[in-house]
Formats: C-alpha cells, structure tokens, sequence
C-alpha cells in the first residue's frame, strides 16, 4: 500500500504540475498577445506613413495602401482547365453535372453562378476532388497537365459556405496556427508572422485581431468579420488557388462587396481565385473578371462578367429597365424570361446556344497586355520629385540625408508625426545607417510601395519576391509542372503538428474555464448525493456494501463519460476542415486527448474527496480513488468514442446509454453473484466489474477479510473473484489485474474513437 501511495502522489503531483503548466502558458499567450498586437499598431503606422511619404511626392503615382509581406505564393501561376467534366450521382445514376469545359486563369477572379440546383457546389466539389456522393467523369488539367486540384493539396485553399472557425481563439490566434500547421516545417517565425499581418490587413481585420470569435452563445465578432477569418484561415496557407463556396451568403450587400474586394486583391500576388455565388448585386457582379453561368448542370456561358449581358442580348433576351442584371441572368436560366425576338430559344436551349458562339466570345489571353514596365521612368520622376521637395524644405545638394532632415521632409509633406516605435521602424526599414541614408535609398524604398510586395530591408528572400510578381504575370509559368512535396516543403509532420495543436488546445482549455467550473461543480454535486446514502453501508458486514460501491462507480462514469463529449463532439466539423487542409489526424486526436485528460484526473480527485466526506467512508483515500480513477478514465474512453462516431444530437443519451447498461445492467453486483456463460463473459468485458470489483475486494482485505463479510453478500464476493482471477489476479493482485484491465479498455476504446475519426466522413476530408 506504501508503494501504491507513493504512486498516486506522484500521479497527483503530475496533474498539478499539468494544471499549473496549462495556466502559466496561459498567462504567457495573455502577456504576448499584448505585445503582439503593439507591434501590429507599429506597423500599421509604419505602412501610413509610407504611404503618405509616396503621395506627397508623387500624388498622381498608384500606390497600394499595404504590401505583402508574407504572403508570397509556394506556385504563383496555377491554371485549370477543365473539359467536359460531369458528375453522376452514385445513389440513383442521375447526371447532375455535364460537359462544363473551360479554363481559370491566375490573376483572376472567377465566379460559378446560377440558379438553385444548376449544379455550382457540384462543379467545385469536383474541381477539389470531393464530390463523393457521386462519379466524376472528363479532364482536369493543372498548367496543362491532367490531374486534380485535389492532388495540389498545398497548393489549394478551400473556404467552405458554413464559418468553421475555432469560436475559443482570437482572430489573430486563428490565423497563427493556420499559417503553422499549413506552411513549410522550415518557415521562419518572421515568416509566419508576416503572413499573419498580411492577412488580417487584407481581410480588415486589424481592429479585432484579439477579439475572440465567440459562437452563438458567447458573443464574439460579427458575422461579416467571422466569414473575413473563415476566408483567413485559407490564405494563411498561402494557396495558389483559391476556391470559396458561396462566400457572401448569409450578408447584407455592403459587406459582401467589401469581402469580395478583399479577395480580389489577392489577384495582384498572382493567385487563382475561383468562387461560387449566389444572387450578387451587379456592382459585385462587375468585380469578377470572368463567370461561369451554369444552368441545368451545363455550361451556359463563361467569360468576362462585362460580356454576359451583351451576349444574352444578342441570343434575343431583353432585360427590362431598373434591373439587377446578375438577378436577370438567373431569371433568364431559369426560363422565367420569354425571348419575343427567338421564342423558340427556351432555357433548355441555352447550353446548345453557348456552344455554337463560344469560339467568338472566349476570351484571349491578355496577360502580356498588362506587363508594361516603367521602372526607369519612376525612378527618374522619384528622383526629381524628392529633390524639389527637400529644395523647398531648405536642404540643398545633400546626397545623404541625416535624422534630422529626414523629420524636415515629413513635415514639408504634412505627414502626422508617427510614434517613435514606428518611426524606428520605418528608418530601419528603408536603410538608415547609423542616422543617416543616401537619397537613391530612399528613392529605391519608394519605388518599392509601388508593387504588390514589400521591397524593404524588412522583407526577407527578395529574390523569391521578384520570382512571386513576375511569373504570376507570365503565360510560359502557367504551363509548369507542379511541383512535388518535397519543392514545396514538409508541413504535415505529426512530429512538426502535434507540439502546434498541443499548444493550441491549452489555449482553448484556458478559455474554456466556465465549462470546466461548472462541470467540477456538477460533479461535486453528485458526489454528496451518491456519497450521503452510502453512509454506515460501507463495511464488508453491511449486505448493501456492494451495490453501494457499484452505484458510486456508475455515477462518476456517467458523469466522466458525457463531460468528455465536448473534446469532439461539437468540432467534428472543424477537424473535417482541417483534415482536409493536411492536419494529421494522429496529432489533431491525440493532442486534444492529452490537454483534457487532466480534467478527468481532477474530477477524480473532487469527487472521491466529497464523496469520502458524505459518506463517511472506511478506509484510506488512495484506495477509493484508484478504484474511482480507473472508472472514470474508462468512461472516459467510451466519451470520446461516441463523440466521434455518434452525432452531436444523439451522443449524449448514447454515451448514457452504454455506461449505465455497463454498469447498472451487466456489472450489477447481484447479477455478478449469478452470472454464468454469456453474462458472465459480458461481466468480464465491462470496466466496472474490474473496478467496483476491485473495490469491494479491497475493503473486504482491509476490513477483516472474507470472515466479516454479511452471509448474503458472500456469492457477491464470490463472483466478483471469479472474474477477476481470470486475468491472473491471484499472481498480480486485484488491484493490478483492474489496473491492466480497465487500460486495455480505455485503449481500445481511444483506439476505437481515433479510427472513427478518421474513417468517418472521408469524403469531408478530401
């Protein structure tokens, strides 16, 4: 028993240092989260004062109001061609789907529309490989080379229509695992930072980046700003192509614009950004490049947004006065407009119209049409344009210029004096030197703001940069091969994985402190109602002993085994995405399991003390909670099996449901006494014969043996040994044989919930 004690204080000492470690990483996310966020501001204010610098030298010069600064892409130029793709449903053989043919370009914008049931989600699904409700049928072509997008896992971004979010992180916090778990194992902390800023600049989402997302019980950010970090969640990985499932469904038509702007800036960095939408007001309509109009599962027209209302025009189609051309469109496939000049043009004809003109409305490729360089002219316009400003701010023939005639030229531009944090910033940035720079840096900083990346000292690997703008620009890129996973780095590592999504989930755990309160309070509670009717009945001579243990054993399991249904239950989702964004399943499961393990540690501990209290109970402390431990981590087990095999609405009454028939019906002390051939082999199969099993045996050796035990609890004691010698208890001892017992259980049933989290829902993690 001395041994025994030893152990559990240790284990004890184990969860406490566990707890102590989960509340001081914690304080160190709080601490550092602050210190993050001022270094946001700082270079909020570094990027308005380049800006201005820009503008009041040069005022007619387009300069973006942000660079990038991480985000350059793994593979700037991605095209897909597509020819001839269908889809057939696998449940009864209907084509949903056929003959769509096309291709997306880099650089681009493109939108999927049609009326409801045309087929758009379908066509995306099997562009991405998971339309697994049915067979794809055509080709699919990356840069010219047939394969799937589903095969360019790194390369690809998919925003799903629902915001699968995590609702316990900040926006920020979000973005930073995203960016961790998706982005090369080598990927430098500066790096990852970077892409983080670019991130939340490009999505507006500065002013809530330490806002928690919240869900509908917990208010959090809005519903615009929760789709913003539903579409962040993707750059952060910074995909080459980009695909977003009805993005602006579900906002008012303010936001929808601005999100879609957001999005379309990516365009500049050269990614692909293909998208399906439903019912966009026409000034949303314009912002697309080009559209694919899908009616009855085929093509009814793709190519520039400008060019659709021309071309329904020209088959006959007269769009009245005042009206919404995009909602137009959808009326005209939809055949609820009539053609007066060609009646005999319904809606079933205009896939068989598109086919006959799309030699002449395809577009050409015009991307050497925007490829027009003008570097040396800007350089020289620069160059004059500073030297007329510092001439009327009083510096003269000064080839370098010093701190203080530095602040001179920002007031001669009317620039609002920055803090001195980001004018730090900003000298270090653009060159300074010991307080001084040379006028052909700062010449070479501003022509740097002119691009779509951050050509300052602050910006790593400018070579990758100028890789990044020019090929995204170029038609001989997109015909490249793409590149295997070992080009574009290892990311999907348990060993790289697991130590992220560890440190992820104690912040969750933190967060989620009014759960874990309310659970250990809920427990307690259950431990002073079992506990006061088991008082005066837990002696070996008491013919009540038995049942009494067994009954305190289905408590704490029913209690454990529902408390941990949360760990999966309500995330299923989540993993579904992150799974198919290359997150490990082995670390996702595995660091969950870990951080909340130390929960059910503590509810042993609460409840074995209250109950010890109530129920006055013989005997030392360690000795119950070994016996009530090995319960609850059992239960534990079926929690987190059902958590991922049931769903959410039905895993509670089936967690119940199994725990109370483990141990109210099959491992009920009375039917041990009697259990023979099947119900004796189901006894031996449930935990809490094992447990209560061994507890009650424990107290009978502690309390004066087998001679005091009460006459008709005999056969009781007599079954419950039967079972437990099968394993070799008379060699190991009952303690030790439960101990092996009860962890063959929780394993396979850990085991048993990790496969049902992976093999469940497959075509979800595509």
């Amino acid at each position: 028993m001395a041994d025994s004690n030893w152990w559990e204080k240790c284990v004890l000492g184990i969860t406490v240092l566990g707890y102590a470690l989960l509340a001081f990483n914690a304080f160190l996310n709080r601490r550092n989260r602050l210190k993050v966020s001022e270094q946001s501001k700082t270079m909020s204010e570094c990027e308005r004062c380049s800006v201005e610098l820009v503008r009041g030298l040069v005022p007619q010069a387009k300069v973006p109001d942000y660079r990038f600064r991480g985000m350059r892409l793994k593979m700037p130029a991605i095209r897909v061609g597509f020819d001839n793709v269908g889809v057939k449903l696998k449940s009864n053989g209907r084509c949903i789907l056929q003959g769509v043919t096309g291709e997306f370009r880099p650089k681009r914008v493109a939108a999927i529309m049609g009326p409801s049931g045309a087929g758009k989600t379908t066509f995306m699904n099997a562009l991405c490989g998971r339309a697994y409700y049915g067979t794809t049928s055509g080709e699919i072509r990356i840069n010219g080379h047939v394969s799937s997008i589903a095969e360019i896992k790194q390369l690809r971004g998919f925003v799903p229509q629902d915001d699968i979010v995590h609702e316990h992180l900040t926006v920020r916090e979000q973005l930073y695992y995203s960016a961790r778990l998706r982005n090369a194992e080598k990927t430098s902390k500066q790096m990852i930072n970077s892409i983080v800023e670019d991130v939340l600049n490009v999505m507006q989402l500065l002013d809530v980046q330490d806002s928690i997302v919240g869900n509908m019980e917990r208010r959090g950010i809005s519903g615009g700003q929760r789709k913003r970090v539903n579409i962040g969640l993707e750059l952060a990985a910074r995909p080459s192509i980009l695909m977003l499932d009805e993005p602006t469904s579900g906002l008012d038509a303010t936001t929808a614009l601005d999100i879609i702007r957001s999005v379309k800036r990516l365009t500049a960095i050269g990614m692909t950004v293909v998208m399906v939408v439903h019912q966009p007001r026409y000034s949303l309509f314009t912002l697309f490049d080009e559209v694919l109009l899908l009616g009855g599962g085929q093509t009814v027209y793709l190519g520039p947004s400008e060019g659709a209302l021309p071309y329904f025009r020209n088959l006959g189609f007269k769009m009245p006065q005042h009206e919404n051309p995009a909602d137009w469109f959808m009326d005209v496939i939809a055949g609820k407009v009539k053609n007066e000049h060609n009646p005999a043009l319904s809606a079933e004809g205009l896939p068989d119209a598109w086919a006959e003109s799309i030699t002449n409305i395809m577009p050409t490729d015009m991307d050497a049409a925007h490829e027009a360089v003008q570097g040396h002219n800007d350089r020289m316009e620069f160059a004059k344009a500073l030297n007329a400003k510092l001439f009327s701010a009083g510096i003269e023939d000064a080839d370098v210029l010093n701190d203080k005639q530095f602040a001179q030229l920002m007031a001669a531009l009317d620039i609002e004096q920055p803090s001195n944090e980001a004018l730090a910033h900003l000298k270090e940035r653009m060159g300074f030197n010991e307080g001084i720079i040379s006028k052909s840096k700062v010449v070479t900083f501003l022509l740097g703001l002119l691009g779509s990346f951050s050509q300052d000292r602050d910006a790593e690997d400018k070579e990758t940069i100028h890789a990044s703008e020019s090929s995204a620009t170029t038609k001989e890129s997109s015909t490249n091969a793409i590149p295997d996973g070992k080009k574009l780095g290892r990311s999907g590592r348990f060993c790289l994985q697991f130590p992220i999504l560890l440190h992820q989930n104690s912040i969750r755990w933190a967060r989620n402190w009014r759960h874990k309160v309310i659970s250990t309070g809920l427990i307690m509670f259950a431990a002073a109602v079992f506990g006061q009717p088991c008082k005066d009945k837990l002696l070996p001579d008491h013919v009540l002993c038995p049942i009494k243990i067994n009954i305190s054993h289905v408590a704490i399991g029913a209690l454990t085994g529902v408390a941990c249904l949360h760990i999966f239950g309500s995330d299923r989702p989540l993993f579904w995405r992150e799974s198919a964004s290359g997150v490990g399943v082995s670390a996702f499961f595995l660091s969950r399991v870990m951080v909340y393990l130390f929960d059910v540690l503590v509810w042993c501990y609460a409840y074995t003390g209250l109950w010890m209290v109530f129920s006055e109970a013989p005997c030392s402390y360690w000795m119950w909670l070994i016996a009530f431990r090995m319960t609850a981590v059992s239960a534990a087990g079926v929690g987190v099996l059902m958590s991922t095999l049931v769903p959410k609405q039905n895993a509670t009454l089936a967690t119940a449901c199994v725990l109370l028939v483990m141990g109210g019906a099959i491992s009920e002390p009375q039917v041990i006494a009697d259990a023979t051939g099947v119900s004796s082999a189901l006894a031996f199969l449930s935990p809490f014969t094992w447990t209560s099993g061994e507890n009650y045996l424990a107290v009978i050796a502690s309390k004066g043996g087998e001679s005091v035990v009460d006459e008709y609890a005999v056969p009781i004691m007599e079954g419950y040994k039967k079972i437990l010698l099968v394993a070799g208890g008379t060699q190991l001892g009952y303690v030790t044989a439960a101990y092996i017992s009860c962890s063959v259980f929780g394993f396979l049933a850990l085991t048993f919930g990790y496969l049902g989290l992976r093999c469940s829902h497959r075509g979800k993690q595509a």
